[in-house]
């Protein structure tokens, strides 16, 4: 493994201090809440807005002519198919309220509390793996707030990013004395390609910053992916 710095052959790593070494706390906020606002436009509503339309249109087919046993079948694949839509709405809601306020983080250790999320977030299509080392700072209680808040989002959003974008199937969360490395075997890309209104990495960078930590990304197009924080 490479250090966290590191530009290798197989992927490029992005300088934290060049791009993120700008933002203060309110814009880094402001960059939370435009990807919040991002997802509940495109991701939220969308699930919503089809149950609803589904439902709908199944009550009008009930109520324009009596309902024979042929109605049956494509009524409940309707009711079914809105069912569905509507769970991922809420799993979709609960991971968006996770990432505004992780309060997990005042009843739960760190890693029962990160352990949880990244299940959640990966749920039954991607396999997420730990590996912890006792003398990593993740497993004291006593960690330093901030610090325990920072590492958690980056880990959110590495999730994220890792199962929505890169359709990762395996993630392995690396708990080291000095880092907390999350790597994905999903489609990876180019970091010095990053569109400049990628809301996440850069509040991932910009959070590191700001508690005296550094976010670095290697990855490639084809993959792995590797998102590095100091500790």
């Amino acid at each position: 493994m490479n250090s966290p710095g590191d530009v290798t052959g197989n992927g490029d790593s992005t300088d934290p201090q060049s791009q993120s070494s700008g933002l203060t706390a309110a814009q880094i906020i402001d960059l939370e809440r435009a990807q919040i606002g991002h997802d509940l436009h495109d991701l939220l509503i969308p699930l919503i807005f089809a149950a609803s339309a589904n439902l709908q249109a199944a009550l009008r087919t009930s109520g324009d002519q009596p309902s024979s046993a042929e109605d049956v079948p494509g009524l409940l694949e309707r009711i079914a198919k809105s069912d569905d839509w509507l769970q991922q709405a809420l799993t979709l809601s609960r991971n968006l309220l996770t990432q505004i306020y992780p309060p997990e983080l005042n009843n739960l250790s760190w890693l029962a509390a990160a352990k949880d999320t990244a299940g959640r977030i990966g749920g039954e299509d991607c396999e997420v793996t730990w590996t912890i080392d006792d003398s990593s700072p993740v497993c004291d209680p006593n960690w330093d707030h901030d610090v325990a808040t920072t590492a958690y989002r980056v880990m959110i959003e590495a999730l994220r990013n890792a199962t929505r974008h890169g359709k990762a199937k395996t993630i392995s969360i690396r708990c080291r004395p000095d880092r907390l490395e999350i790597v994905d075997d999903g489609s990876g890309f180019a970091p010095t390609a990053i569109d400049p209104s990628r809301f996440g990495i850069r509040s991932m960078q910009g959070r590191a910053i700001l508690v005296g930590k550094t976010v670095t990304i290697q990855s490639a197009p084809g993959g792995p992916t590797t998102v590095t924080m100091t500790l």
